[in-house]
């Protein structure tokens, strides 16, 4: 599996995780440390990561880039 997206917000990795969906690529999310999971015992928050199989990845950035992109008004 390969990272192809990583944000401390939630809502961002579900949005890219969708897109990707949308798109025809497979993808999973994987929250590590997120606050709301266990409040008290967050040793550190790692945010939420969007993954996906290693024959996708490139395709993958692509539909990530495009997100930043819209996202920053580039």
């Amino acid at each position: 599996m390969a990272q192809v997206f990583a944000s401390v917000r939630r809502d961002e990795a579900i949005v890219v995780k969708s897109l990707l969906e949308s798109a025809g690529i497979a993808a999973e999310l994987l929250e590590e440390g997120m606050l709301d999971a266990r409040p008290f015992f967050a040793a550190e928050i790692k945010g939420a990561r969007v993954l996906v199989r290693d024959e996708d990845e490139e395709d993958a950035k692509a539909v990530v880039a495009d997100f930043t992109a819209r996202k920053t008004g580039a």
